[in-house]
């Protein structure tokens, strides 16, 4: 289970900003996430344990969703 400061810490690693500038409730495509990326946080959190696929973090490219969807594992 990944807990929402991990995520957020994460995703912004990966979008290459601090955590407090990205909006929770703005789709990360909208803030620079790409497939790539994407693809590279769902390896990342698999290696974690986390059990989740491109396809569910893709479908809601959201840190609330995704909050959700890794965090109620």
């Amino acid at each position: 289970m990944l807990d929402r400061t991990t995520i957020l810490a994460d995703t912004a690693r990966i979008l290459e900003v601090e955590p407090d500038e990205l909006d929770p409730t703005v789709n990360l495509v909208d803030q620079g996430l790409d497939s790539v990326r994407l693809m590279a946080l769902v390896e990342q959190w698999r290696s974690a344990g986390a059990d989740i696929d491109f396809v569910s973090l893709a479908s809601e490219p959201d840190l609330e969703q995704w909050c959700a969807l890794l965090g109620g594992q």
